[in-house]
């Protein structure tokens, strides 16, 4: 550390001098940058702030005015203290020098016993370069610790772990939403260390952060890309050494971060061209595609399923923002097939859609634990919440699960128009909504539809009695009264008068099953539409 006005006062060759302060007593840990030893009255272009002051006293025999104006100059300086020797120009202190001393901000020490400046000099110099060479040979090998990391592709982990070692404390890296990302507990108990910590870093952004203002913290990104957070819960001895590790850290954060994305964009990019290759036909060789997969990271399974991740599309949503949601849906996907312990091939294929082939050993546990991580990761949030994954069966070969990504695209494809988002559907699932998701397009569908329900849809846009929401829920409960009186609340001579007048508007009959079965077909081409 820099020594102080008191750290000089302190020193045995200033000690023998019997050192008095006579002004300043607050200001004596006032950081000494050089030791400067003058008679003259005005030191205005030999000062640069921070120099402690040795002195005979020969400025201060003067006429106060003198003596003051000597004094402010010094303040004005902003020296880091006066120290006087009495005897040879000065007998005693000037009277009244204590309250112009404190009014210009100068701590005055006289010294009653001779001393020799120029070992004061030497001792305190040869402690500053100390000081600033160790400062050096710190900066040095901090810089050192984390350019081998870089080199070494260090893991965000690995950084935050180096870094807390060399400042021995805990340390953070969290993201914007106060995620915990990486930590080092550095002896402390990690419980404790990150018990309650999204609240407690928020605190520390409070402006009444009264409990945690010890806290450093310095952003981790680049600009408007900040991302996260490298904190240290705790009081640093050294804060400038300390922000200097903190910057650094942060520094190879970021570029760990870069390296990742450049490599997990050539990654992406090397497997949609596989995936595309075996849907098109230019590979049909299973063990040719079994070998490039291999190559980017595929392990050999048992059985190889496929899965597609699908959200709704957002025909309101700028093209950056699009895009923004399929890496999410991508990453997302990727995360969590790598989270269950399997790995596959992963890629966008369209817009809101992301397909995979995953290489597992028990397909069912594969994929609930696969959905389970999807959940985690896209539920509730904006532009994903309400995604939905289709499957086919699993095959035995590659080449096969590839060709199957068609039927598990449709089946997304349905699942998206079902009334229960955020899960798994099979085949099985989907059935009638399947074939009806297929032909929905097609005129002559639409037009079956329009003929089933337009009078009815005509009516509800023009009353605000819902008489298509209650057809809805009749025909979900089987034509069953009873039901749709429980579900609606409705009392049995009301819902016997709108069912009727459905009926009427219909030109149909709901006591046939026929009748309800087109009415229901119909109804699903409207909510697939």
């Amino acid at each position: 550390m820099v020594p102080t006005v008191r750290d000089v006062l302190a020193l045995p060759v200033v000690a023998a001098g019997r050192p008095r302060v006579v002004a300043g007593h607050a200001l004596l840990d006032r950081p000494v940058r050089w030791v400067h030893i003058s008679e003259s009255t005005d030191l205005t272009d030999l000062l640069e702030g921070g120099e402690l002051v040795l002195s005979t006293g020969l400025p201060l025999s003067g006429s106060p005015a003198a003596v003051s104006d000597y004094l402010a100059m010094l303040g004005a300086q902003q020296v880091a203290g006066l120290v006087v020797e009495l005897g040879t120009h000065l007998r005693e202190v000037p009277a009244g020098l204590e309250a112009v001393a404190e009014t210009a901000g100068v701590p005055v020490v006289v010294l009653d016993s001779e001393i020799r400046f120029v070992e004061v000099t030497e001792q305190v110099h040869r402690r500053i370069v100390a000081e600033q060479y160790d400062e050096v040979s710190f900066a040095r090998t901090t810089h050192e610790i984390f350019t081998s990391l870089n080199i070494a592709r260090a893991t965000s982990s690995d950084i935050v772990t180096r870094a807390s070692q060399i400042l021995d404390a805990p340390l953070v890296l969290e993201d914007l939403n106060r995620h915990v990302l990486a930590h080092c507990a550095a002896g402390t108990s990690t419980s404790q260390l990150l018990d309650q910590w999204a609240d407690r870093s928020r605190l520390h952004d409070s402006p009444n952060a009264a409990t945690t203002s010890e806290w450093s913290a310095v952003p981790v990104g680049v600009g408007t890309e900040r991302w996260g957070r490298l904190v240290l819960p705790a009081e640093a001895p050294d804060a400038p050494r300390a922000k200097m590790v903190l910057e650094r850290a942060a520094q190879s954060l970021q570029l760990h971060r870069m390296l990742q994305q450049e490599r997990d964009a050539l990654v992406v990019h090397a497997l949609g061209g596989l995936l595309q290759d075996m849907l098109s036909g230019r590979i049909n060789d299973d063990t040719e595609a079994v070998v490039r997969a291999k190559a980017l990271g595929l392990k050999t399974g048992k059985h190889y399923v496929p899965v597609v991740v699908r959200v709704p599309q957002r025909p309101d949503a700028h093209p950056l923002t699009q895009g923004e949601i399929d890496r999410r849906l991508l990453t997302a996907l990727r995360q969590a097939v790598a989270e269950a312990g399997h790995t596959a091939i992963v890629s966008i294929r369209r817009e809101g859609t992301v397909s995979a082939v995953m290489s597992c050993d028990n397909p069912e546990t594969a994929l609930r634990a696969v959905c389970t991580g999807l959940n985690d990761r896209l539920a509730k949030r904006d532009g994903t919440g309400a995604w939905v994954a289709g499957t086919a069966p699993s095959t035995s070969t590659l080449l096969a699960a590839a060709r199957e990504i068609a039927e598990a695209e449709h089946v997304a494809d349905v699942g998206i128009t079902m009334p229960e988002p955020n899960r798994l559907y099979r085949s099985t699932d989907v059935r009638l909504r399947g074939l009806i998701a297929l032909l929905r397009d097609d005129h002559r569908v639409q037009a079956f539809a329009e003929t089933e329900l337009g009078r009815l849809l005509e009516h509800d846009a023009g009353s605000s009695d819902g008489l298509l929401g209650l057809l809805r829920t009749y025909l979900d409960c089987g034509g069953s009264k009873t039901r749709t009186a429980r579900i609606t609340g409705l009392s049995r001579p009301t819902l016997y008068a709108r069912l009727q007048t459905i009926e009427r508007i219909l030109g149909t009959s709901l006591d046939s099953a026929e009748s309800r079965t087109s009415l229901h077909a119909a109804l699903m081409i409207v909510d697939a539409l």
